[in-house]
């Protein structure tokens, strides 16, 4: 992560949502207030509101952290930085050491979030391929595994392996890695070396289309051609299963893993391109830059 990020105190005005007030934010249906209970239950004590407008956060999980908070859902137009603020001193207050919100829309000036108090931590920028372009991996004497979440060994070699390879925002806990594995179309190859795993890839299968998620090569093995292979595994694999394009992500600031996809032929599509916001709160521990 990039940044300076500095905690934040109290505001007035915000003040935390409870079960007890959805009935007053007069969502639209009976499922978004089911929705909105699930998220106050699954997250408690984290999400705000304004009462005297309505303007609210929904405050989740990212990715399965516990220690990281995310903003699920927006509906504010005059009160959001004072909403922001409270989350993060209520988020704070739940041992939580980061408050985040994703943001898809592309601005030339700050973005509304920005603007609101928090700051940008990265911008992910996406690529796409043909599926059918040939990319020739590295010969390799290794064996590869197809990764099951009932195989709790591989498991968790896996996740010290994903641990070590991201930084701290990326990391996959364990439930995470489990969520994951049990999604449709989701597969996971991993690359095992004279007994031990050194690199693994993650990718999803759609109709006509494919999306490498995870790349991950252990760091002492990294420049030896590992991240160019385990691409051509995930790739190998989706077109077999009938994808003609295949799309992946990555870091602005990693510019190693650009390097790659770029030298192997997948293109630029900024169009989807998105950013991360967000601000550390008043326990947080974590290094920002």
């Amino acid at each position: 992560m990039t940044g300076t990020l500095i905690p934040v105190t109290a505001s007035a005005g915000a003040v935390p949502l409870t079960e007890a007030d959805i009935p007053r934010l007069r969502l639209p249906g009976r499922r978004s207030n089911e929705q909105t209970r699930d998220t106050l239950r699954s997250r408690p004590g984290r999400s705000v509101w304004v009462p005297g407008t309505l303007e609210h956060l929904l405050i989740g999980c990212w990715r399965n952290r516990r220690e990281i908070s995310s903003i699920e859902e927006i509906s504010a137009v005059r009160h959001l930085p004072a909403l922001v603020e409270e989350a993060i001193v209520q988020c704070g207050k739940q041992g939580d050491e980061l408050l985040l919100a994703l943001e898809l829309e592309s601005h030339r000036g700050r973005s509304r979030l920005e603007r609101a108090g928090l700051e940008q931590l990265e911008e992910v920028i996406t690529y796409e391929i043909d599926a059918f372009r040939l990319i020739h991996g590295l010969e390799r004497q290794v064996q590869t595994i197809e990764v099951s979440q009932h195989d709790a060994v591989l498991l968790q070699q896996l996740l010290v392996l994903d641990n070590a390879a991201f930084p701290w925002l990326w990391r996959n806990s364990r439930e995470e890695f489990q969520e994951y594995l049990g999604s449709p179309g989701v597969h996971v190859l991993a690359v095992r070396d004279q007994g031990h795993i050194v690199a693994y890839v993650g990718f999803t299968e759609f109709d006509g289309w494919g999306h490498i998620d995870r790349v991950a090569v252990k760091p002492e093995r990294q420049g030896e051609g590992l991240g160019q292979f385990v691409v051509s595994l995930g790739l190998g694999a989706l077109r077999q299963g009938g994808a003609s394009r295949v799309g992946l992500s990555t870091q602005r600031s990693n510019i190693r893993s650009q390097r790659l996809y770029e030298r192997l032929g997948f293109r630029r599509t900024p169009d989807l391109d998105y950013h991360l916001y967000g601000a550390v709160t008043s326990v947080s521990g974590i290094e920002t830059h």
